[in-house]
């Protein structure tokens, strides 16, 4: 049985976020995505220390949409590696989790 997950990843805009977040949604890979501006991300990459704004995108989905969720994400993000971690959603008002398995594609 598919389990709720939240995902976290990163845009560098928030016009980018939220073409990027209404395609997930719209797709059901994700029931919702909440858009946090604000976050500065200091990181290292390819040898060189950058310190970037971005939004931080937390997204409510299952672990069956989870394969199909990272494919379009790396396929739409502009980023050559965007972030994607997830987190076991163990517990929260049944209704709420309910909707979330509700409004995520069934394979």
């Amino acid at each position: 049985m598919s389990k709720p997950l939240l995902a976290v990843t990163t845009f560098p805009s928030e016009h980018i976020a939220r073409e990027i977040a209404s395609s997930l949604v719209d797709e059901q890979l994700v029931a919702c995505v909440n858009l946090l501006p604000g976050a500065i991300s200091i990181y290292r990459w390819k040898g060189q220390v950058h310190a970037d704004n971005e939004l931080v995108a937390l997204m409510k989905t299952t672990t069956d949409a989870l394969p199909e969720l990272k494919r379009r994400l790396v396929e739409l993000h502009d980023y050559d590696c965007p972030e994607l971690i997830t987190f076991p959603i163990t517990d929260g008002l049944p209704d709420y989790l309910d909707w979330i398995q509700s409004s995520v594609h069934k394979d």
